[in-house]
């Protein structure tokens, strides 16, 4: 009688102790108050629209891509600087030359358009003057993306 008591009560020693470890983890490991401060929402920057493209694509066949481009960028300083006709020209060239040498195929998919928008992006910050020793495009952003 004494051995089975002994064991109950160990029994329960042990039920108590596991499920208020396992309460004290779940509420310290799995809340999800403040449980990543790095998840925190960017807020996007200002958004300058530099216009419509059109242009013929490399490759065989006679395909065409027209799109509408935004650059997101660091601040408005950055966007008093490339809204200069000077700075904009050379932005519209630099996209151009970039798009001329891509293909059909590489075009219909969503990561051969991620691909296009990285490459304008590493083209322009490497253009442009840093602004306070940051790169001035934060994201290329597409407004409109047409194959044909």
């Amino acid at each position: 009688m004494k051995r089975l008591f002994m064991v109950l009560l160990m029994a329960l020693v042990l039920f108590v102790l596991g499920f208020g470890g396992g309460l004290l983890a779940g509420r310290t490991f799995l809340s999800s108050e403040g449980s990543s401060p790095s998840a925190k929402i960017e807020e996007p920057g200002p958004v300058f629209f530099v216009g419509d493209f059109i242009s013929n694509l490399s490759g065989t066949g006679n395909h065409v891509v027209n799109f509408k481009l935004s650059l997101e960028m660091e601040g408005a300083k950055s966007i008093e600087m490339i809204s200069s006709p000077s700075w904009l020209a050379r932005i519209k060239n630099e996209v151009i030359l970039l798009t001329k040498d891509r293909v059909f195929e590489e075009l219909t998919s969503a990561e051969g358009i991620m691909n296009l928008a990285e490459d304008i992006k590493r083209t322009l910050n490497s253009l442009l003057p840093p602004v306070k020793e940051k790169p001035p495009v934060v994201r290329v952003l597409f407004e409109g993306f047409v194959l044909q």
